[in-house]
């Protein structure tokens, strides 16, 4: 049966996707070791997160959703080896009650939780492109993290500092059952970062793959800003957290504008120093505090850059990446649909592959779900209404036969009324009648 849990939390944009890709392309190697990867789809997790942390998007989605988290919870009991996993990092947003209350739920198991976290200057940005692909507007060199008390912030110092996670998640756990990892600087080599995160779990000693594909999800620099200069015009035609991340972030930033550009995005100096100040109070909390580093906490010191920054791309530049990027929209939109007629000089395309019409599945259970959640609330308040009012005619009728058989008793001549035939007799009223 399964003794140990380890819970990773976060935080986001600290190579949480690598990591889980490696945990899910050696999910048989992890199994044969005893270590269950909990989870058999990522979207449990998202969901089992949006649950622990009481995430109000809950009620426009289906049942399953908001069961995620005890049916995970009920993986790890019927698991027979000693150890299981959970990786989400939005984990991270949840308060010290909500953080506490989880833990409750595994309180048969030694419990450790993994924080992970990178170069906060770097974290930073990360943040601002993420908050880009919601529709935000602000120039980065104006914008600031919210600060790490704004619960529920998902981009903000309250995900992206360590200290921070680690004490709301650590507040019933021992020291040394909260660890901290902390990703490697780029030339410490491509695998450290699992190297780190496989000692933290109790992994270090399994052979396991680790060339999995990484995904490009980051803007360049003048991509970035063309994107931050769209939102502006989609302000008001795309709304909602639900249509923005498959209209913005899914199509347009990840699949469309990400391909075209990979120039680095810069640190504006105010926001240099703001990361460095949270750096210095993180290393300090975190040592104080006595938790498991794994890595170096000078890894998550904000490093210089030269790198550009969006106020500095020109005109001309984003022109360009316009036309590029309205030729490949115009494209993917062609083979999404698989309904494009190509000039009789070229052959018509075929059918989108079935990666691709996937995707386009995806896509349009995302844009359509909550037109189709509030469809089925609807239908079944009308269900239970039709339920009650048949139970209601059911009683009623049973009121009208019970009615029946005493005036049918007082009407039958008395002569017949005994040796049972009063009884047959309605027992025939009541078949015919009813």
């Amino acid at each position: 049966m399964t003794e140990r849990v380890y819970l990773h939390v976060g935080a986001p944009k600290s190579g949480t996707t690598y990591l889980q890709r490696v945990l899910d392309t050696n999910r048989g190697v992890l199994e044969g070791a005893g270590t269950l990867l909990v989870g058999r789809r990522h979207l449990d997790r998202i969901h089992a997160a949006m649950v622990v942390r009481e995430d109000r998007r809950l009620a426009e989605l289906p049942e399953s959703a908001r069961s995620s988290w005890s049916r995970l919870v009920r993986q790890i009991d019927a698991w027979s080896g000693p150890s299981a996993v959970l990786s989400y990092e939005l984990f991270a947003v949840a308060s010290a009650g909500q953080a506490a209350a989880a833990l409750a739920d595994l309180s048969s198991y030694d419990v450790h939780v993994v924080v992970t976290a990178r170069d906060l200057g770097r974290s930073l940005v990360s943040a601002w492109q993420e908050r880009l692909k919601f529709g935000l507007t602000t120039p980065l060199e104006e914008w600031r993290p919210k600060s790490e008390s704004a619960e529920g912030s998902e981009w903000g110092w309250r995900t992206l500092d360590p200290s921070g996670v680690a004490e709301r998640w650590g507040s019933t756990l021992k020291p040394d059952h909260m660890h901290v990892v902390t990703a490697p600087r780029p030339d410490a080599g491509p695998t450290e970062l699992w190297r780190r995160f496989a000692a933290a779990c109790g992994l270090g000693d399994l052979d396991v793959k680790l060339d999995v594909a990484r995904a490009n999800e980051s803007l360049g620099v003048v991509q970035a800003e063309l994107l931050r200069r769209v939102n502006g015009m989609l302000r008001h035609q795309v709304s909602g957290s639900r249509q923005r991340s498959v209209w913005i972030r899914d199509l347009l930033a990840q699949e469309v504008l990400a391909p075209l550009g990979s120039e680095r995005i810069g640190v504006p100096d105010a926001q240099r120093a703001e990361a460095a100040e949270v750096w210095h109070a993180a290393t300090t909390r975190i040592e104080h505090a006595g938790y498991a580093v794994h890595g170096d906490l000078t890894d998550l010191e904000p490093a210089p850059s030269d790198a550009r920054l969006p106020g500095q791309v020109t005109e001309a530049e984003l022109t360009e990446a316009a036309v590029a990027c309205i030729s490949s929209l115009v494209v993917t939109m062609r083979d999404r649909t698989g309904r494009g007629r190509a000039p009789t000089a070229f052959p018509a395309p075929g059918p989108a592959p079935a990666g691709r019409r996937e995707r386009i599945r995806n896509l349009a259970v995302r844009a359509t779900g909550p037109y189709t959640n509030a469809r089925v609330r609807q239908l079944s308040k009308r269900v239970e209404e039709l339920e009650r009012e048949v139970q209601q005619a059911r009683r009623l009728h049973l009121r009208v036969a019970t009615l029946q058989d005493v005036v049918t008793e007082l009407l039958l001549d008395p002569e017949v009324q005994d040796g049972g035939v009063t009884e047959r007799a309605l027992k025939r009223y009541r078949r015919d009648s009813l």
